[in-house]
């Protein structure tokens, strides 16, 4: 399968300390991110891409590709936890009522954490969620093998935000896109690696990276 990975589609990169099934969520064969990370959800927008690497350091996800998807819908405003559509979801949850939110129970979060998901009363502008059906999770399976061709921009990635890189940092990137999509396609490889639910997935080793060309959408 190719891709073509247009200028104005930015690139996503980060580190996961925890690989649980509830950032990234996926379930009937749709990848959510909805939770953890909410700098990403505010900031990307629909046909941008975000590259899920494990973080250094976790014994069990260093070094190692746990999923890559394209952003194909965003839900904006907390319509995804009033939607019936995603009701069932495991990440969906949060419960909306009137212009507030509720934790519901559920096996990633504690209610404490809904401001860190979704952002402080009034406005709560966090509650931006993705969506993907154009994605490759590897899970348990992303050995380090995968990333070779990138090891040294992932061993690099920094701990503060900077939005604009070298264009041969960002076309390193997309070729590894293209060339993971070429070999496995849009699929689940795996389970998630961590059986039990431990740590919290906002706990990140790092903040995201984002790579845009020089003229940025």
């Amino acid at each position: 399968m190719n891709v073509e990975i247009k200028d104005s589609e930015n690139i996503y990169v980060y580190k996961l300390v925890a690989d649980n099934g509830g950032a990234p969520c996926i379930h009937k064969g749709v990848l959510s991110l909805s939770i953890c990370k909410p700098r990403i959800r505010q900031a990307a927008q629909e046909d941008d891409w975000i590259i899920g690497f494990g973080g250094k350091s976790v014994a069990d996800l260093k070094g190692r590709l746990i999923y890559i998807a394209q952003v194909t819908k965003v839900l904006d405003h907390g319509d995804y936890y009033v939607s019936e559509e995603y009701r069932g979801r495991p990440d969906c949850i949060y419960k909306k009522f009137g212009n507030t939110y509720e934790s519901v129970p559920n096996d990633f979060h504690d209610p404490e954490d809904l401001e860190h998901d979704l952002g402080a009363s009034p406005g709560f502008d966090r509650a931006r969620n993705l969506l993907s059906n154009r994605f490759v999770y590897f899970g348990r399976k992303g050995d380090s093998s995968i990333i070779k061709s990138v090891f040294d921009l992932y061993d690099d990635l920094p701990r503060n935000f900077v939005k604009n890189h070298p264009d041969q940092t960002r076309e390193r990137f997309e070729n590894f896109i293209k060339s993971i999509v070429s070999q496995y396609g849009f699929k689940v490889c795996d389970k998630p690696t961590h059986a039990e639910i431990t740590a919290k997935c906002h706990e990140s080793e790092d903040e995201y990276q984002i790579y845009s060309r020089c003229n940025p959408k």
